[in-house]
């Protein structure tokens, strides 16, 4: 085991990222992988990156295991800034598939955490696939405790939706300043702060008056709102985010006494009223509303357990 040479090991990693999780990549994650090669490329890159430090060199720093010359395991290890705190996100642990079940993956793994550890990081962060049991098992043993799991549905682009009639007593409309202080809570409750800083979810971006719009210029974050309401009373917001990957990004939350209505009406009149030029992609808390995503046209990507172990300080 030694760190990554960011000079001679970034196509091989690369290809052990395809052989392992190819089947389970999705256009982003294609993307990345792509990035990894053109970065391989690039002398003036590495040569910037190689002088950079780990915290700005991200997602190309971490360890490798070699045999024969060969590298047969991977991790990744990205660091994030939390408001006061350092992060480590463990991501990419691979093993090519002739060189598994001798404890390549636990080594590694226990190299990141002691890195983190010595490099005065609050907590290590992972997340894994909620089918993938024997990850689940190692990531435990490590002492590595389960915080969320969280689904992420997609709806299909360039498919054509017809108008459909709301609900009785529901309306669709534009959001209530007066509506805010409610709106906040039904998001916290979503996007719980273990889970927003990785999802870039930031809750001061949603807000209705000038000082939030003035943060969101800063930022240049842009957002098209969606509220729904019974009987003139609030119990769901939606918020569509474009970006410059494959989806869209939706957020959504709501009353939790409405959340399948809610779900279900407020991504169906999204997608009629985008008519899903590009794919919307929504993480959710895992095995919740799964029925009223599927009958608003979307699929399910993934459902990752996100895992977290924290040091003294």
């Amino acid at each position: 085991m030694r760190p990554v040479n960011i000079h001679t090991d970034l196509d091989a990693i690369a290809n052990l990222i395809e052989i392992c999780f190819g089947n389970n990549l999705d256009p982003d994650g294609r993307e990345y992988v792509r990035q990894i090669r053109r970065a391989a490329r690039n002398p003036s890159y590495i040569n910037w990156i190689a002088g950079s430090g780990e915290r700005v060199s991200y997602p190309l720093f971490g360890y490798v295991w070699v045999e024969e010359e060969k590298v047969v395991g991977n991790l990744t290890l990205i660091p994030f800034r939390v408001q006061r705190e350092w992060y480590y996100l463990i991501a990419n642990v691979a093993t090519h598939p002739d060189y598994r079940r001798r404890g390549i993956a636990r080594k590694l793994t226990e190299r990141a955490l002691q890195h983190a550890q010595d490099h005065d990081a609050s907590a290590a962060w992972l997340q894994v696939r909620d089918d993938n049991e024997a990850a689940y098992q190692l990531y435990q043993s490590l002492n590595m405790r389960e915080r969320a799991r969280r689904s992420s549905w997609q709806s299909k682009a360039n498919q054509l939706v017809f108008p459909e009639p709301l609900p009785e007593g529901l309306t669709i409309g534009k959001r209530r300043a007066r509506d805010w202080q409610i709106q906040q809570e039904w998001f916290k409750a979503t996007y719980p702060p273990e889970v927003a800083w990785n999802l870039n979810f930031h809750l001061e971006y949603f807000g209705p008056n000038l000082w939030h719009s003035f943060i969101r210029f800063l930022h240049d974050r842009q957002y098209h709102l969606w509220a729904i309401y019974a009987q003139s009373q609030p119990i769901g917001l939606a918020a569509l985010e474009p970006t410059h990957h494959y989806a869209d990004t939706l957020w959504v939350a709501c009353d939790p006494d409405w959340e399948n209505l809610v779900i279900q009406t407020l991504l169906y009149r999204i997608r009629y009223d985008t008519q899903d030029r590009r794919p919307l992609l929504v993480n959710y808390p895992a095995y919740r509303a799964t029925r009223a995503f599927q009958e608003s046209g979307c699929e399910l990507q993934n459902t990752l357990i996100w895992m977290e172990k924290r040091f003294k300080t």
